[in-house]
């Protein structure tokens, strides 16, 4: 890796809106990046690197093992990415749904809605009361503070680099939060909130992180077919979902983005913009023409200030108290 080259690091980059973004990295930089796959799965993350080289054998790609689930793995997977030197761009793409199976009533309700429907997770029954090792909910920590931690161990080789944190959000996020049960171990939607939780606290970051000259965004994928539908089980359903998609999206709803690289354009956009045109209190959703044509839109991040401030506050009070 020469000084000037770029690194560029995508957390679950295995499959999915993760993949499709370090594919068009490799295609869209100027110069060639050093790309990080950080994957949970040493296997399917090395199946994905060896798809890559198929396109771009001469790319510098390279694999680390990161569940963001363990604070362990965070850190040793800080300690190897902080060896390169610099970071660039950060994309906090790994996430996780934990579905127990499918909510017939949901799916009723939600003929009468169908629209909001798609765009929620409705139809899917999601599992209560799951903590990790370190004690705290797996959502939570898988979605939101893996990468906040992770992010704060990187902090010297992102600021040397001036580089940009990008978070997925999700069009689910407004629903389900409650600051009595922040990591949502018994709620009922355990991954609205840890979404809701991303848009809450991408702004303040923002604030705190410019000082070191480093950014932070949130981009939004839109509705994807990603391996989120196989963890429903049923292949019928999953078949009719794509279908419903396509109608919905041949009917000018932009945001069925249906394939992973439509869903990937608002991050590539945020990743290569100039510092004029992005603006931390906005949220960039990537969008598909009827005939699958991606775009970019923007719309203000929707955030409240006290929440912001209380997430903030636990959060860093469980860096510090992992952060030995």
């Amino acid at each position: 890796m020469n000084a000037e080259q770029q690194v560029a690091v995508v957390t679950g980059a295995n499959s999915g809106v993760g993949l499709a973004i370090a594919r068009q990295l490799l295609l869209l930089s100027p110069h060639s990046p050093t790309l990080v796959l950080a994957c949970r799965n040493e296997k399917r993350g090395a199946r994905a690197r060896a798809q890559l080289l198929q396109d771009f054998p001469s790319a510098d790609i390279r694999l680390i093992e990161l569940d963001t689930s363990n604070v362990l793995s965070v850190q040793t997977a800080a300690r190897e990415i902080t060896s390169l030197g610099r970071l660039d761009l950060l994309f906090c793409n790994a996430g996780a749904m934990a579905i127990k199976s499918l909510n017939i009533l949901g799916i009723i309700r939600g003929l009468t809605h169908p629209i909001a429907f798609f765009e929620s997770s409705e139809a899917l029954v999601q599992q209560q009361g799951l903590v990790t090792p370190d004690g705290l909910g797996q959502t939570f920590q898988t979605n939101v503070f893996g990468h906040y931690l992770l992010v704060h161990k990187l902090l010297p080789v992102l600021s040397r680099a001036k580089g940009r944190v990008i978070w997925t959000g999700s069009s689910a996020s407004q629903l389900e939060f409650s600051q009595l049960d922040y990591m949502h171990i018994h709620g009922l939607k355990p991954y609205e909130s840890s979404k809701y939780i991303v848009d809450q606290i991408s702004q303040k970051m923002d604030e705190r992180l410019r000082q070191k000259g480093v950014r932070c965004f949130v981009g939004e994928p839109g509705n994807v077919c990603t391996s989120f539908l196989a963890n429903i089980g049923v292949p019928v359903l999953q078949m009719l979902i794509v279908v419903v998609f396509y109608l919905m999206r041949i009917c000018g709803l932009q945001r069925f983005t249906i394939d992973a690289q439509c869903a990937s354009a608002a991050f590539i956009y945020l990743a290569f913009a100039r510092d004029e045109e992005v603006d931390a209190s906005q949220k960039y959703y990537s969008c598909a023409s009827r005939w699958g044509h991606s775009s970019v839109v923007r719309a203000p991040l929707e955030c409240c200030t006290k929440d912001a401030d209380f997430l903030i506050s636990k959060l860093d009070a469980l860096v510090d108290r992992f952060d030995q």
